[in-house]
């Protein structure tokens, strides 16, 4: 049987995978503790659930709109307004199944066959394979753990058509200073061509200075630009699916036609919840938020003995192993086979030698598992 060849070159999330390792793992009765796991270890808001769950008592069990109802994205539109100073129009914003679909779709609406898309390395580890799978090339910017434009423009060809951004930083947990969007703004005014895919999914997870979007500081780039966002980080509600773009209709009504053959739609009941969420907006989680803020200091001084990166924003330790192992990878199967300790290797982020570990565990979970990491080390 044939089978698509580009497709039999994407490769499951390697997240996802320890993940479902560690759940097997502690099924069999071990003592796991894993890094690995992208998400807040609190629950979602009580009355966010309390939201949804009105909903279906309310029958909001049928189809609903591609793209989202008028009135989330009417919310969604307050909120960029209100925490971004950015005007945005209802029909300008698409909502879609978690802030991964609503990525991936727009990849898929943006690149035709062969088209390059700038990738600074460490990324998420999905934006090289979707990047393929929508028929794009990743052309991958080697690693300096920070955004610096200025290397970008010799990645730039003919074929080039748009670049990722994620601040917040997934993995390395860097927060865009002013300087560097400012870097990223003129990068952006020598490439008129270029498309700016603005990843803010740990927006509200920024520590040693607010979150400020490019196009705060750079409106003018506004008709070339989309923001990708979601409700999983800054609502701690991963396992909802919730996400969102804002940007030029030209591009939303795409993504918004592909969800409507599909996806379809998120869930009514979802939607209500999602409201409610925007309705009491950032301050919900604040205490939350600031409490992993204080843990994050406490992870770092934990792992110094794997040279972190000091985190400014969301809620990993990027972690520098090549002392100990050949690669990540080693480095990874080491702590899984012989220490019961998952952390994810960073040869899924486009870096080897370096592993990623999320902070984002209970204070017990955290120090147990760091002082499995320094036995192991030795």
């Amino acid at each position: 049987m044939i089978l698509s060849k580009k497709m039999q070159t994407i490769g499951v999330s390697p997240t996802l995978v320890l993940n479902a390792r560690a759940q097997e793992m502690r099924a069999q009765g071990k003592d796991v503790i894993s890094f690995a796991v992208g998400e807040p270890h609190y629950g979602t808001p009580q009355v966010i659930v309390d939201a949804a769950i009105r909903a279906l008592q309310q029958g909001r069990t049928r189809y609903g709109v591609a793209g989202g109802g008028s009135k989330l994205r009417a919310l969604i539109a307050e909120k960029l307004r209100g925490d971004n100073g950015l005007v945005y129009a209802p029909e300008a914003i698409v909502v879609g199944i978690g802030a991964k679909e609503i990525l991936f779709h727009t990849l898929l609406a943006m690149l035709n066959p062969g088209d390059e898309v700038i990738v600074p390395a460490p990324y998420w580890v999905s934006y090289s394979d979707q990047i393929i799978a929508a028929g794009g090339v990743p052309v991958v910017v080697p690693g300096t753990f920070r955004c610096v434009p200025a290397a970008f423009d010799a990645y730039v060809t003919p074929k080039t058509v748009a670049l990722i951004i994620n601040s917040p930083n997934n993995p390395t947990g860097y927060v865009l200073t002013p300087e560097e969007l400012d870097a990223l703004s003129a990068f952006a005014r020598r490439h008129p061509q270029l498309w700016l895919i603005l990843d803010e999914i740990y927006e509200y997870l920024a520590f040693d200075r607010p979150h400020e979007s490019l196009l705060q500081r750079a409106p003018d780039l506004m008709e070339r630009a989309i923001i990708v966002n979601g409700f999983s980080k800054g609502f701690a509600m991963t396992g909802w699916r919730v996400g969102y773009a804002a940007g030029p209709t030209s591009i939303i009504s795409i993504i918004r036609n592909l969800q409507s053959h599909s996806s379809t739609c998120i869930p009514t009941f979802i939607e209500d919840a999602a409201c409610v969420a925007l309705e009491y907006g950032r301050k919900l989680l604040e205490s939350d938020i600031r409490a992993l803020g204080e843990q994050r200091l406490v992870a770092y001084e934990l792992g110094q003995c794997l040279h972190p990166l000091k985190p400014e924003g969301a809620f990993y330790l990027w972690c520098d192993v090549r002392a100990f192992a050949a690669s990540g990878v080693q480095f990874a199967e080491m702590l899984l086979e012989e220490h019961n300790v998952i952390v994810v290797p960073g040869e899924a982020f486009g870096c080897a030698g370096f592993v990623r570990c999320s902070f984002a565990l209970s204070r017990d979970h955290l120090e147990k598992g760091m002082a499995r990491i320094r036995k192991a080390i030795g």
